[in-house]
Formats: C-alpha cells, structure tokens, sequence
C-alpha cells in the first residue's frame, strides 16, 4: 500500500525504475491485451550457453504439405571455419556479411540456390578437412531442401520456360537484365530483388545509369549476349558524351508530360539537350542520383546506362525525353545570312548586326551597368513590313555563329501580366545558358507607347522594360509599327533597322536564290524579270516555290516556268 501511494503520488517520469508489462494470451476473438502481471506458462529460451557451440543452428516448423513433418525455416551460420569458406562463394551478394558473429539465411534461401554450382564447386575443391566437414554439414541441410527446387530450375531452363513461382530463381541480385522496355529499344538494368508480391504478380527491381519494365532474360541466358552487351556499350558511351548541354538534330519520338499525363511527339529539328536545365523546369520528374557512380564510367556502367536524354525542342518549344539513337550533328546553313537580301545602301548593315552579335557572343565588350548585371545584353530592333528579311536577319546570325535560335511570338507568352513576367524570367535565364540568339517576333504589343486609356497594356510595358534591363544574351525583336514605340524603349535598343518593301530588284534576287542554281536553266531572263515586277514579298515568294516544287516532283522535274506560273494562277482566281 506504501509503495502504492508513492506511485500515486509521484510526478510524470520521476521514478528511476523500469516498469514491465506482458502481453496477455489471444481471446476468442483473437485479441490480445497488456497486463503488469508475471506470465506463469514460459517456457525455457532455445538459444543460449548450449546452442552457441554448434557449428549450425537450424530452425524448423512444421511442413503441411502432405510431403514431409518438418521444414526448415531458418539456418544460422556459427562456425567460423565455415564463415571463411562462404566468403568467397557469396561474395558481392546484397545482404549478405559474412563477418558477422551469427549468420542467418531464411527460406527459401536465395544465395544458395543463385550460387549453388560455386557452392558445390568449392565444396568439392576444399582441402582442410575440418572445414570439409563443416561444409558437408551445410551441404547436407541445404540439399535436403532445396534439391527440388534446384532440379525444377535446371529442367525448366534447360527446355527454356520457367515457372511463375521459380522466377525468382532466374533473377540474382547484381545479374545484368536485358530488357525492350523503352519503345522496343534494347535496355540494360542492374538485378535487384524479385518477389511475387500478395497480388500474385512478380515484381523485380532493377538499377541503371542516369545522369546529374517487362523482363527478359538475364544475358547469361540470351544466346545473343555478346552483340547485345557490345551494342549497349557502344551506345553508353555516347550518352555518356551528352552531359553538360549540347545542341543537337533529332528526328524521331519525344515524350513529354501534358496534365499529368505521358505523351508522344514526332521531333524533327533542332534541340538542346541539357538535364540540369529539364529537371529545374519540370521539378515533379528530377532525377535522384546515386553517389556510386563515379564521373567517369566503366563498360560495365555504361552497359546499364539509359538511352534517355532530357532537353528542349526548340521549334515545339517544349521539355521533352529524347532517345540517344535519334540525335545527331547539325548540317549548317552558313549562306542563310549571306542570302538576306537588302537594299545596296543598307549592305554595310549586315557586317554591323554580325559584328555586334559575335562581340557579345564572345564577351569582348567588357562595359557593365552600375548595377552589375543590367546592360549585359544585346538588343536590336528589324522593324518593317512582312517577308521583307526579319526573321531571316535572326536566322542567319544564330547559323553564322552556330548557336540555337530560340524563336517567341506575343502568343507564346499570353497576355495575363503575371503570366507573362514569369515566362519570360524563365526564357530570359535559359536562353543565355545555351548561348542562345533570342527573337521575339512581333513584338509590338510589348513596345508600343503607353497611354493613360489602356492600363493592362500598360503594365505589360512595364513589365517588359523590366526584365529586358537584366537580360544578358543577343534578342531581335521586330516589329510592323515601329513608329509607334515607347520612348522607354529608346535607350534599350543598340541597333535599330528599317526594312523597306521590296524593290523588283531585291525580288529578282529572291527569286534567284529560292529556285536554285540547279533550276534557273528552266527559268530564263525574261521570265525571271517578269516575276520580279510581281509585288509580293519573301515569304511569299518562298511559299509559291514551295508549291511549284511540289508540282515538279509529281511530274519527276527540276521547277520550271511553268510550273511557277501554274502556282501564281492559282493564286489568282
């Protein structure tokens, strides 16, 4: 009673002493509960002073399988002799350290049954005849149960099926994976652990090389292993040469997340591969990295390395997954910017928008803002009507100096204020990452004088004005009503051009260069003349030669004449 009270007495956590509760036995409702309580029906413990002495300790349960009484359900490894002898027969197997005091190795005993030939062969290699006889103590426990399983395995392999409950027996952690899981391309994972799960399905987990499925089987079952392994090898290495960001030519799928869902895209064109820059602008899908693989990878690595690699499409506009097969060198059109066609007098414009673009490709120009980081771009103004040479201007530049030309328009950006000021911190940060030649197409909306009747365009003005200070790459903007400009925009533009209409000779010079040495043959003088007084302007002009060109090939022809004016008529009815 005294030392009741005491307890009753004594503040939470105050008594320096531990306080036993026992679990109560299952009721009819297989319920237990906790009681303070000594348990009267303990029995003596199995594993103490007595069981430590023996080389082996075997667990058993009772087998309900109409085969046998008893089955073993866990072996523990004591014997030291015996520790020594498994080292090298399990080595590099995943959960297993042989150093430890007691070893335990549960049903079904997977190491032994992935590595029983190196367990019989070393079994019958050792020479010490004491840890020969430990070793045939294991021997014999094991054979007894697992001398089915073994055989199954062998007979089912050897006429080349397997069961669905012996599956796991095929899959050895470490074992390298063929597999076509990625768009019927051949792939190569690392084995982890397989287990038929409570759904009945089998589940095998599986590592692969990353930067920053469906199974087959493992190559030392596949008859094609070695061409397998040196194809996937050869390919590692390539993928292995994209790190960092490149820009590259793809053709072929891309697959990018639309609304939480995965879809497809046909890409042909321009892309820039860069992971880093995909795993900022699309958080939800970064990758974890594993710190085992060095920067430098081995065959062996390399054999497992993915066939993925993460950029943007520039002409989709879009982060999307590429597949390293599809990627290739960019054919240059270095005479793009050659063939901008411009009045004589403006000539000595292009060596000028040239010069300055390589100057601030190159950092040449060392002049900062007071404020470091503002004033760093480059920007400049092709005002003019349509098809007379803006876009080309930009085109040709980003070609001359090899580089990726990020094209925007007012639609791509919306017109919703905040909307807008983070898409375009976002493509302002990412361009000049890549070394990249912004345009912005269009650009009126964003350039145009503020008045006191139009507020929301207003604040888009700002906005604009705004993140331009901060911008450090090469943007072209152009614009139709370049008359109508902000003042602000004045002392943020470091060339600005006029584009004129096209005069007939300009024209006569389009033409010539759409249709192609191979094909001015068909089109003589006189004719070219005539279509040069026409008033269209260049991309017009590219449009009907597209055409015309279509026509041809139909009859199995260069471009004639005739084919031209086949087009123009159309145009006119």
């Amino acid at each position: 009673m005294e030392s009741t009270s005491v307890v009753q007495n004594a503040s939470p956590g105050s008594i320096c002493e531990i306080h036993n509760l026992y679990r109560t036995k299952r009721d009819q409702d297989g319920n237990t509960s906790w009681t303070k309580e000594f348990p009267e029906d303990l029995i003596q413990p199995a594993e103490g002073a007595e069981s430590s002495a023996y080389a082996l300790v075997v667990k058993n349960t009772k087998c309900y399988d109409g085969h046998k009484r008893l089955q073993i359900h866990s072996i523990h490894v004591q014997s030291e002799l015996l520790k020594k002898f498994l080292i090298p027969v399990l080595a590099k197997y995943p959960g297993i350290t042989m150093l430890l005091d007691r070893v335990e190795f549960k049903k079904p005993f997977k190491p032994f049954v992935h590595r029983w030939k190196e367990f019989v062969s070393a079994r019958e290699a050792e020479q010490d005849p004491s840890t020969k006889q430990h070793v045939d103590l294991l021997y014999g426990a094991l054979k007894a149960e697992l001398e089915d399983t073994i055989a199954r395995k062998s007979d089912l392999l050897a006429n080349g099926v397997v069961t669905h409950d012996l599956l796991w027996a095929l899959f050895q952690p470490g074992d390298t994976v063929f597999t076509g899981v990625v768009d019927a391309r051949p792939r190569a994972f690392t084995c982890g652990s397989g287990d038929i799960d409570s759904k009945g399905i089998f589940r095998l987990n599986g590592s692969y090389v990353e930067f920053d499925g469906s199974i087959s089987l493992p190559p030392k079952y596949h008859k094609d292993k070695a061409a397998i392994q040196e194809q996937l090898i050869a390919r590692g290495k390539l993928w292995e040469s994209f790190k960092g960001y490149h820009y590259r030519q793809y053709d072929g799928a891309g697959k990018g997340s639309f609304l939480g869902r995965q879809i497809k895209f046909n890409v042909k064109g321009r892309i820039v591969i860069d992971t880093d820059a995909y795993c900022t602008f699309n958080p939800d899908e970064d990758i974890y990295l594993s710190s085992a693989i060095s920067n430098k990878l081995f065959n062996d690595e390399r054999l497992i390395a993915t066939p993925v690699l993460r950029g943007y499409a520039l002409k989709e506009k879009k982060w999307l997954e590429f597949f390293v097969d599809n990627v290739s060198g960019i054919t240059w059109n270095t005479r793009a910017f050659e063939s901008l066609v411009l009045p004589e007098r403006q000539h000595h414009l292009k060596k000028l928008i040239l010069a300055v673009a390589k100057s601030s490709s190159k950092k040449l120009d060392d002049f900062d803002d007071v404020f470091q980081g503002k004033g760093r771009g480059v920007i400049m103004l092709l005002s003019g009507p349509p098809g007379v040479g803006k876009t080309l201007t930009a085109e040709g530049v980003a070609e001359v100096m090899k580089v990726p030309l990020y094209v925007l328009s007012a639609g791509d950006l919306g017109t919703n204020p905040s909307q807008v000021e983070e898409s375009l911190k976002d493509i302002l940060t990412i361009v000049p990452r890549w070394g990249a030649v912004l345009l912005l197409d269009e650009a009126d909306v964003f350039m145009e004088a503020r008045n006191s009747a139009d507020l929301a365009r207003n604040e888009l003005v700002s906005i604009f004005l705004r993140v331009l200070e901060y911008y450090e790459g090469i943007l072209f903007l152009t614009s139709n009503r370049a008359k109508n400009m902000d003042p602000a925009f004045e002392s943020q533009i470091h060339v600005s051009i006029r584009y004129p209409e096209l005069d007939a000779t300009s024209r006569k010079q389009i033409w010539t260069q759409f249709i192609g040495d191979s094909n001015l043959r068909n089109v003589c003088e006189d004719e070219l003349a005539e279509l040069a007084e026409l008033e269209l302007n260049g991309r017009q002009i590219k449009n009907i030669l597209r055409t015309a060109h279509l026509l041809a090939q139909e009859q199995n022809t260069g471009i004639s004449y005739e084919d031209i004016k086949a087009v123009l008529d159309l145009r006119s009815i």
